[in-house]
């Protein structure tokens, strides 16, 4: 027989994905195309859409932000490549009304705003000069109505109606206060805009591709400080904000699934090139050539990649529409129709993974020698470093292309290795204390075949440890990152911030506040200043405030600078010492890192105009999840105290004393109040969201997992019933053999479950705080929930693979 005919060929094919390690191999592979396609599915559409929306949100197709108006040529440079033009100006004044007054913040656009997205205005109109709209909550502190006159510096303007919402208003604290919308040409009638005014300038552009190119290319380069350059993608959104951490944690648990996915795969691949290995020499014996049985492992290749890229992607696709609907109204945005790219990743990867773990398994199958036949143990000889290379790098390789991220990829491939390492320790130490501890003859028989084939054991039961250990990782982060920040930040958390406190207002204040016994913060003194040397270097002009490739990183913008003569709650000294000796400041960790300071550095601002330095004495680690006032700069009093200061607090005011705002607003009618509690109602409602999106994703890895034991369960029983029909001819009882295996696997399944503990404290002590950004605390249940959960899961799928009296009998008579 010289060559397999095309229609046996087929009919083996068919045989051989019918069966069982060909089967598994045949779901693990849709189940990593599933994976893959159902998290890169999501992020692309979400992509799509935050980059139209985007554009929406800004209002345009390009802003610039400055915080003083710009020269002329910028507005003629602009026209004369074609693009359209809208301005606008931002600030802050009081509102006059009859008896009434309050401080608001007040914008003035012109006739051309927006250019994308809408200007909700109740009834809705076209802005006119002479006419004001003012938010509900101006409309309720003036108790005005359509029709009514307020006076806005040297201006008399007529209520027109209720300003609604912005298209580039976001979710700010700044742009939660009181607001109002005038016309731009209203703006110098007012006489607020002088020399020395609070003015932001907005500046907004409209054209194609090309022009806004050409006019970004001009403009970047004559950035100065206080200038911040925008497009649709650098586009602050609540939805961008929201989902950014909830994208990134869907591809590490996508990618958990994968790396399972790939491990049931090889083992599946394993065991199948070893069964195998009797026919393919057979079939050399009939006369089959090297190349025909090429082109039928090669048609079988093919046959389980499409098979299983078919079914991943019908199921990838399902499955990205529950991630999407498990989102809800987290995703406030119409999604885009999916592109192509995710379907071309997914095959891609899914091709490359398979040809990888195949070339060992389809090698060792080609080169087995016809004397295997009349000879069990002629088989073709391939290093085992073969093998685990291939695996290693097919890890690293498709971590890097699916996650992005070539430290987590290096990460998690050195995680794998030091879970081996563990795993071999831990096995070894309870075979020394085992054999120590003596036992029955089952015991003892079952750590007689462990001991023999160490190696063996441990890369089999390997799988098992990496099943629990990547699932319990998932878990972990899981927890950390959704109900760790939920309960972290509880029904009390303030929900109200009081900014422009003056000093002649802080003790009334406080005395009302107290009265009405709110939970409250410290009262903080707030000086504006801006970062301009560090060790007398002047540092660099971040017109943009991103982070400098360099030691003279500049901040980009003002920071609010404060003192205090205790540590504020929620920081903690990382290095230094707490003190507010004079000529001194403490500054927050992420500022000190990126700025590389360190203590005895000395810091120089600009405050007023007037510069004022001081010496690093300690560093601060900051709490900004817990919605009080922080800090990155804390001063001693002597630096900031020959400055004018107002003050800021936060509070908690619940819903049955929302009265007390009002009253509190017509107490202090130059103080800002901010609300945030719609801010933390979002905060709350997207996270637990996020965490029901994650549950469809956790269902995957328990899928794998579960794909993982049953591969693990078709190799080992096969080569333990092998060792067992032996013991059973030499005269070993059936229940000795029994309660053998059954040592075996719970000795198996506890070795794997703490090797998989030990994995997840370190794994979780490294990924938490450099990844993620959140802190490591030790999780002491996993040393007890884990090691039973691999023992208990063992038992179970040993019992049901069903090493039985019949099973042995059956084999007894093959033999």
């Amino acid at each position: 027989m010289p060559n397999l005919s095309s229609s046996l060929g087929l009919g083996l094919v068919w045989r051989e994905i019918g069966r069982g390690p060909l089967r598994l191999f045949l779901l693990s592979l849709a189940l990593s195309v599933a994976s893959i396609l159902s998290v890169t599915l999501v992020a692309d559409r979400l992509n799509q859409a935050l980059s139209v929306s985007g554009r929406d949100y800004i209002g345009a197709d390009r802003v610039l932000s400055s915080t003083r108006a710009l020269d002329n040529i910028w507005l003629e440079q602009a026209k004369a490549r074609g693009l359209d033009v809208s301005r606008t100006q931002s600030f802050q004044s009081v509102l006059f009304a009859d008896d009434e007054l309050q401080l608001a913040s007040v914008r003035a656009v012109d006739n051309a705003f927006p250019f994308y997205g809408e200007l909700k205005l109740s009834p809705q109109q076209t802005i006119a000069p002479g006419h004001i709209w003012l938010s509900a909550r101006l409309l309720t502190l003036l108790k005005l109505n359509v029709g009514s006159t307020v006076e806005l510096g040297n201006l008399q303007l007529r209520v027109a109606g209720e300003l609604v919402s912005e298209p580039d208003q976001g979710f700010s604290p700044a742009l939660l206060a009181p607001r109002a919308l005038i016309h731009l040409d209203d703006v110098a009638a007012t006489g607020i805009a002088m020399a020395g005014s609070r003015v932001s300038y907005r500046y907004l552009f409209k054209g194609r591709t090309q022009q806004l190119a050409r006019f970004e290319a001009w403009a970047k380069p004559q950035l100065q400080v206080g200038q911040t350059w925008l497009g649709p993608d650098s586009a602050d959104t609540p939805v961008a904000t929201s989902l950014a951490r909830a994208e990134q944690f869907f591809r590490l648990a996508a990618l958990i699934g994968v790396l399972l996915g790939i491990l049931a795969m090889a083992i599946a691949l394993g065991y199948f090139s070893r069964r195998e290995q009797d026919r393919i020499a057979l079939l050399k014996t009939l006369g089959a050539s090297r190349q025909a049985l090429l082109i039928w492992l090669a048609k079988l290749l093919l046959s389980l990649l499409i098979l299983g890229s078919l079914l991943g992607g019908v199921v990838g696709y399902g499955l990205h529409k529950m991630i999407l609907l498990s989102l809800g109204e987290a995703l406030n945005l119409p999604l885009p129709a999916p592109s192509w790219q995710p379907f071309a990743l997914a095959l891609g990867l899914g091709m490359l993974t398979t040809l990888m773990l195949s070339v060992v398994p389809m090698l060792r199958l080609l080169k087995v020698p016809p004397l295997r036949v009349l000879r069990n143990e002629a088989e073709a000889r391939i290093p085992v470093w073969w093998s685990v290379s291939i695996l290693f790098s097919a890890t690293f390789v498709l971590s890097w292309l699916f996650a992005g991220d070539l430290a987590l990829a290096a990460g998690l491939l050195l995680g794998l290795l030091t879970l081996i390492l563990i795993l071999g320790g831990v096995c070894g130490l309870m075979l020394i204390l085992a054999k120590r501890s003596g036992g029955s003859i089952a015991f003892r028989l079952a750590l007689s075949r462990l001991e023999r084939a160490r190696l063996t054991t441990m890369l089999q039961f390997g799988g098992v440890a990496l099943a629990l250990f990547l699932g319990c990782l998932l878990w972990v982060v899981r927890g950390e990152l959704v109900d760790g920040f939920l309960a972290k930040l509880p029904a009390d958390a303030p929900n109200r911030f009081v900014i422009n406190i003056a000093d002649y207002e802080l003790a009334p204040l406080q005395q009302k506040l107290d009265g009405a016994g709110l939970e409250r913060s410290v009262f903080y003194p707030i000086v504006r200043g801006r970062l301009t040397a560090i060790n007398d270097k002047p540092t660099a002009s971040d017109v943009d405030s991103a982070p400098s490739d360099n030691n003279d990183g500049g901040v980009g913008r003002e920071l609010n600078l404060t003192y205090s003569p205790e540590l504020p709650e929620g920081n903690r000294i990382l290095s230094g010492d707490w003190t507010q000796a004079p000529d001194s400041v403490s500054v927050e960790s992420g500022l000190a890192e990126r700025l590389q300071l360190k203590l005895g550095d000395r810091v120089t601002l600009d405050l007023a105009g007037e510069q004022v330095s001081a010496e690093v004495k300690n560093i601060r680690e900051v709490d900004w999840d817990s919605m009080k006032p922080n800090f990155y700069l804390i001063f001693s009093p002597d630096v900031l105290d020959p400055y004018s200061a107002t003050w800021l607090a936060s509070f908690y005011l619940p819903a049955e004393q929302q009265a007390l705002e009002i009253e509190l607003i017509r107490a202090f009618p130059t103080v800002t109040i901010l609300d945030v509690a719609a801010l933390l109602q979002q905060l709350r409602q997207v996270l637990a969201q996020v965490s029901q999106a994650l549950l469809v994703i956790m269902g995957l890895v328990i899928v794998a997992s579960i794909l993982v034991l049953l591969a693990q369960l078709e190799t080992t029983l096969e080569s333990r019933r092998r060792e067992l029909v032996l013991l059973r001819t030499l005269g070993a009882s059936e229940y000795l053999i029994q309660a053998s295996l059954r040592w075996e696997w719970l000795a198996a399944g506890v070795a794997a479950g703490l090797a998989a503990a030990l994995g997840v404290e370190l794994c979780v002590a490294i990924l938490l705080p450099y990844w993620l950004g959140l802190p490591w605390q030790p999780h002491p249940v996993l040393w007890i929930a884990l090691p039973a959960l691999g023992a208990a899961l063992l038992l179970l799928t040993g019992r049901l693979g069903g090493i039985t009296r019949t099973s042995l009998m059956s084999r007894l008579r093959q033999w």
